[in-house]
């Protein structure tokens, strides 16, 4: 049995030949992986939200419907997810736009099954290195499951919190509040991961959390809040990080979705859009130039990873950091993997933020 056949990674199909979602289907359902289909880019958004996907197939040319633009849109729900664009047509032209919506490959459809294998498993390779492999067995292996608050005064989604709890045996539901405000300290006794705060009921503005989110740090000093809104800004969120909330989610998000996101947040990464990040670092370039290397003995980073992380802040890839500093990629990969352990990390993208949370770089 070879790795991906022990691995079980989520693939998804996008395509609206239903003669070639079946065929695909079956054929990497017998390599191993766990394959989902999808016939339109709505369809698409709905089960990489419900579902851990790594990678997704996407034709190029459906009737209705560009596949760059499914791609793009892909994306911006999932940064992390892998694209493989499938074409009867391959062209410059289009292997070019694909590429600059952040495609991970473009091949044609007519490539034989091993050169599509070997293009998932590169993908899924990145993935892992970037850190962003997620797989629905990781939940089992946990040594304890979420513990979540969650303040919200609408019924739809505590319902659908509560029964959702019920039933995932690693999501727990320990009580739901209509606001921070009406929670005493003596009323939980034990410890809690998650505060999901909805913004609607708790805090509309950056200023309101200056009062919300005092008052819950005080109660919970370990809490990670998440807040449920998808009206503020891009700087709004920003502000929302520097007081310490671990990341945003949309009301309608799938609980499954979501699961995975509070997983992450509490092992240490935040739950952010990439523009987000990118705000935030320029935020700090224009801002103080002497934000340097205040707390790397504390976390133990050695004056070469450092390095590796203002390379990493300036969006460089493996190969064009290691020509810059004149190293071997393979020296830059293991790296990166030791900044991500001395950080607590799992990503780039968190890594880069938890070094400017720190002053590191």
């Amino acid at each position: 049995m070879n790795k991906q056949k022990e691995r079980k990674s989520f693939i998804l199909i996008v395509d609206d030949d239903k003669q070639v979602l079946k065929s695909l289907k079956i054929w990497l359902k017998n390599e191993g992986f766990k394959a989902m289909t999808a016939s339109s880019g709505e369809e698409a958004l709905r089960v990489v939200e419900e579902h851990p996907i790594e990678v997704a197939l996407v034709d190029l040319k459906m009737m209705q419907e560009d596949g760059i633009d499914v791609a793009r849109q892909l994306r911006e729900t999932d940064d992390m997810l892998k694209i493989i664009m499938l074409t009867g047509f391959p062209s410059y032209e289009t292997a070019v736009k694909a590429m600059k919506v952040g495609v991970f490959d473009y091949i044609s459809k007519g490539s034989p099954n091993e050169k599509i294998l070997e293009t998932i498993e590169k993908a899924i390779s990145e993935r892992e290195t970037m850190g962003g492999s997620y797989r629905a067995s990781d939940l089992l292996t946990r040594e304890s499951g979420l513990r979540v608050l969650l303040f919200c005064n609408h019924s739809l989604l505590k319902e659908r919190l509560e029964n959702y709890s019920k039933d995932s045996p690693d999501f727990k539901l320990i009580r739901s509040l209509p606001s921070v405000d009406s929670l005493g300290v003596k009323d939980i006794s034990q410890q809690i991961d998650i505060a999901l705060i909805c913004a609607g009921c708790n805090m509309r503005s950056v200023e309101e959390a200056y009062t919300v989110l005092p008052e819950l740090y005080h109660m919970f000093p370990e809490i990670k809040p998440v807040i449920i809104n998808e009206n503020f800004t891009d700087q709004e969120k920003v502000e929302f990080l520097k007081l310490g909330v671990k990341g945003f989610s949309p009301p309608d998000l799938g609980s499954g979705r979501l699961e995975e996101a509070l997983h992450r947040i509490k092992n240490g990464e935040i739950w952010v859009s990439r523009n987000v990040v990118d705000l935030s670092l320029q935020n700090l370039t224009s801002s103080e130039s002497d934000h340097i290397i205040s707390e790397n003995h504390r976390f133990g980073l050695t004056d070469r990873e450092i390095e590796i992380l203002r390379t990493m802040a300036l969006g460089l890839r493996n190969k064009e950091i290691a020509d810059k500093l004149f190293i071997s990629e393979k020296t830059v990969k293991t790296h990166i993997n030791r900044v991500f352990r001395k950080l607590g990390v799992t990503t780039r993208a968190n890594a880069i933020f938890k070094a400017v949370e720190n002053k590191i770089i």
